[in-house]
């Protein structure tokens, strides 16, 4: 077996998936791409192990070490974060915090609002749009990753579709009232 060529090819199979994952589940392409190289440095780790797999076997196992990687992650973030929250108030004692600049162009508001609405959509609906945008994959594909029917994927790109129409709506609206 050449360990080079098989490495390539379930890279390429699988690179654009697993990033799409990351990106839906931190919200952070540089975080993704990161994580992406972990679960890619563990799969040239246990080649030999994931070569003897069936295909839908390889795909199994490098998103159920992404899926992993990405609990372990996100552990590290709200420890880290909770430890800047402490930090903050403790220095907000001691100075005044002052309002940050408002948002002068409306197409930079509106991505603002786009980037907001997504990262507080559930994780299964942020996790299957990024998937979809990102990652061009199809619902079958991203069923086929995630473990849940191609319907179910539908179903949640529906709802977060929906819920960032919604935004805009209200943010166009209010805009036209200003």
């Amino acid at each position: 077996m050449d360990r080079q060529a098989e490495f390539r090819r379930l890279y390429e199979a699988h690179r654009r998936a697993v990033h799409a994952y990351f990106t839906g589940r931190t919200g952070d392409p540089d975080l993704s791409a990161d994580l992406m190289q972990d679960v890619f440095l563990r799969v040239w780790q246990h080649l030999d192990k994931v070569t003897d797999m069936p295909d839908d076997g390889q795909r199994a196992w490098i998103f159920t070490v992404a899926r992993n990687l990405s609990i372990d992650t996100g552990r590290h973030q709200r420890t880290q974060a909770g430890t800047e929250q402490a930090l903050a108030r403790e220095r907000a004692g001691t100075a005044a915090s002052s309002a940050p600049a408002s948002v002068a162009v409306i197409d930079a508001e509106r991505v603002a609002i786009v980037s907001d609405v997504i990262s507080r959509l559930p994780e299964e609906q942020r996790v299957a749009l990024t998937m979809a945008a990102a990652g061009s994959m199809t619902s079958v594909e991203i069923g086929a990753a995630v473990g849940v029917p191609a319907g179910t994927v539908r179903y949640r790109l529906s709802l977060a579709r929906r819920t960032l129409a919604e935004a805009l709506d209200r943010y166009d609206g209010h805009a036209e009232e200003s």
